[in-house]
């Protein structure tokens, strides 16, 4: 009889743990923080080496042997040689639309490409030859990056999602 009290008693006080999860809230009306999506909106979404430009809104930086890889949020990745780290030389620009991140090992370049991760062999560094590819289908692109946050609900016929931004939004009617 000792051992059904006990048993009753821990029953009902692990019972007490149960939390009930967060019903998703209300939409607001008005202004609140929240996440937009970024579109792809240019004319070429192939991959490419070219000339050189200037940085305007760089991303993460990646140093493999003797270069110096910086990525231009949304648009590549700027190709540097870093033999003298005091006096960088810029090589040229890969263009990988939708381009945010990126990795390198034993001569493949690992990096999104409107919302796909692509592998590319960069032994011949001005003409990168892609590997393989994994498809968007794979990867949850479409939802913001963090949870429990407004945002804008995804316009199909405005492109493909290739990142998220943190901003004001205005009447949301999404919540993840």
């Amino acid at each position: 009889m000792k051992d059904l009290y006990l048993i009753l008693l821990i029953t009902s006080l692990l019972g007490g743990c149960y939390v009930e999860p967060d019903a998703p809230p209300e939409f607001p009306v008005g202004e609140v923080q929240g996440y937009e999506p970024v579109y792809f909106d240019g004319p070429n979404a192939g991959i490419a080496f070219g000339t050189a430009r200037s940085l305007s809104e760089p991303g993460k930086i990646y140093v493999y042997k003797t270069w110096l890889l910086i990525n231009e949020r949304y648009q590549g990745i700027h190709w540097f040689d870093n033999t003298d780290p005091s006096h960088p030389r810029s090589l040229g620009f890969l263009s990988i639309p939708g381009n945010i991140d990126l990795a390198v090992r034993s001569g493949i370049l690992y990096a999104d490409h409107l919302g796909d991760l692509v592998a590319l062999d960069i032994s011949n560094w001005q003409a990168p030859r892609e590997l393989s590819r994994v498809h968007l289908a794979s990867w949850k692109a479409n939802l913001p990056p963090e949870g429990r946050r407004y945002f804008s609900c995804i316009d199909p016929g405005r492109g493909v999602v290739v990142g998220w931004r943190l901003t004001t939004l205005h009447n949301p009617k999404c919540f993840h």
